[in-house]
């Protein structure tokens, strides 16, 4: 993270450290002092610290020290004296110009929950703080005493995501499962929840490329599915957040988690798991289509727009196991929805559904909707990013009359977003689609550098895949760095890539 890209993660932990009403204090002292004036970000700090009687110096280091901090945790329960001792503690990676870092002030909100998953009443150096305290971490490590903790607990640390930090602690499987099942703090149970996605996700993975990326024989534990049904049929839960806590990490952020990459094992061991929670929870996910159903007029407010982004998971998920009635299911819902967002979402689950009935679906979108230019990059885009569609398929895109690489958006919702967001195609082992890349960066250098030189970013990190991958990309790009007509910008990014 850089410097910049801090500003909104800092203004939010002014709120976090003084709470509401200090933050509102210190904005009317800005406003009073700086209305119609050219301000710095120091300004901001220095009128929360006058409004708040607090020193913010080492505040300033958000600003003048780049990189991501990584926050650490450990806690232990002393059954004895009834105390619960969290120690952080925090560093950040030397970034180009600073080799050394000093401590940041980071706030971190945490919650301790008992054995029935209730937040218990916190003390902290004999005050107490409620159901969440905000620490203050100054210094390079910390520790912080709860007293009168009567039980074991689950902390629930970051509360709020209180600090644009990397956390990382020692949470055992039965903690997340704990956090995902009953945390008060939206923010943390639906963390633990992808954590702990992530962990089966990453241990299939590696199971489904040691059979030769084979799904034979992968296992879905039935703890995780139980906890998943939990969270569904929780109607006390708003809607949007039950879609946010069932989505499982996507392929890409799952390939980040790995030292070497074979993305077909990633698709397979991703693909594998919706379709596991779709046939296992089918009859959940039947009554949750059916019970966040809105009918009547569309409406874009929040409730709505909640209930229809959890119905049309529970859609997409019948349809990573499809059977007769899922099917059926998204062709009816194709057929009469009366809004962009069920319309897309059925057309999704039809094609991720590789039926027949998805090339019918496809046409029809696309008659209605033709001469509407961001509904056409939308449908582009949404066959560029599907699993089922393999390089041919992009290339029989290309030639449709309403496609050409000299419109700079009609390019990226095609070509970039194959290249992007379709791993499993665009990573095909004969290296066909690395070919691909290279040949449209060419092109499209030729008529829009700066359409060229983001898909030129998609080989950034083309050492982290294996050597078999690995060699094709290579080969790739030196490809497009061989050409004697080539823009700076492309270029350069070619040439970093080779260079790293």
């Amino acid at each position: 993270m850089t410097v910049y890209e801090k500003g909104a993660e800092v203004v939010r932990m002014y709120q976090t450290l003084f709470g509401v009403d200090g933050f509102r204090k210190g904005m009317d002292l800005y406003f009073a002092r700086h209305d119609e004036q050219a301000v710095e970000c120091d300004d901001f700090r220095r009128a929360m610290a006058d409004a708040n009687d607090r020193d913010l110096t080492q505040f300033e280091r958000w600003y003048s020290q780049a990189g991501t901090p990584v926050l650490r945790f450990e806690g232990r329960w002393d059954a004895t004296a009834r105390t619960y001792t969290l120690t952080l503690s925090q560093s950040c990676p030397a970034t180009p110009g600073q080799a050394e870092k000093l401590p940041f002030h980071i706030p971190v909100a945490v919650g301790l929950l008992d054995g029935a998953g209730v937040d218990m009443p916190l003390v902290v150096d004999g005050q107490a703080r409620g159901a969440t305290a905000v620490l203050e971490l100054t210094d390079a490590e910390q520790t912080f005493v709860f007293t009168d903790v009567r039980e074991q607990p689950v902390a629930s640390v970051l509360r709020d995501f209180s600090a644009p930090v990397v956390l990382q602690g020692s949470y055992t499987d039965a903690d997340l499962l704990h956090l995902f099942s009953h945390d008060s703090d939206p923010v943390n149970r639906w963390e633990a929840g992808q954590r702990l996605a992530m962990g089966r996700l990453q241990k299939l993975t590696g199971e489904a490329a040691a059979r030769n990326n084979s799904a034979a024989s992968l296992d879905l534990d039935d703890t995780f599915i139980e906890a998943l049904r939990k969270i569904l049929v929780d109607d006390n839960l708003d809607p949007a957040f039950r879609e946010q806590g069932l989505t499982l990490p996507s392929e890409t952020m799952l390939a980040e988690q790995l030292e070497s990459v074979d993305p077909l094992a990633v698709h397979i061991a991703r693909q594998f798991v919706r379709a596991d929670i779709g046939a296992r929870l089918r009859p959940e996910l039947l009554a949750a289509y059916a019970a966040n159903a809105t009918p009547g007029p569309y409406s874009p407010d929040a409730a709505s727009a909640g209930k229809r982004a959890l119905k049309n998971l529970a859609l997409a998920y019948l349809n990573a196991a499809p059977d007769e009635a899922s099917v059926a299911l998204a062709q009816r819902q194709f057929d009469e929805a009366d809004n962009m967002t069920d319309r897309a979402a059925a057309l999704g689950a039809l094609v991720a559904a590789r039926v027949p009935q998805a090339a019918d679906a496809l046409a029809v979108f696309y008659d209605e909707f033709k001469n509407e230019a961001l509904v056409v990059d939308k449908w582009f885009a949404m066959q560029a990013s599907s699993p089922t569609t393999d390089l041919a398929a992009v290339r029989a895109l290309m030639a449709h009359p309403a496609f050409t690489l000299r419109n700079p958006n009609r390019a990226r919702s095609l070509v970039s977003t194959f290249c992007a967001n379709n791993p499993v195609q665009f990573h095909a082992p004969d290296g066909s689609g690395y070919a691909f890349w290279a040949e449209q960066v060419i092109a499209l250098d030729a008529l829009n550098p700066q359409v060229a030189s983001r898909l030129a970013r998609a080989m950034d990190r083309w050492r982290r895949y294996t050597p078999a991958l690995q060699a094709q990309m290579q080969q790739a790009l030196q490809r497009v760095a061989g050409q004697v007509k080539l823009s700076n910008d492309v270029r350069e990014i070619v040439g970093k890539a080779l260079a790293n």
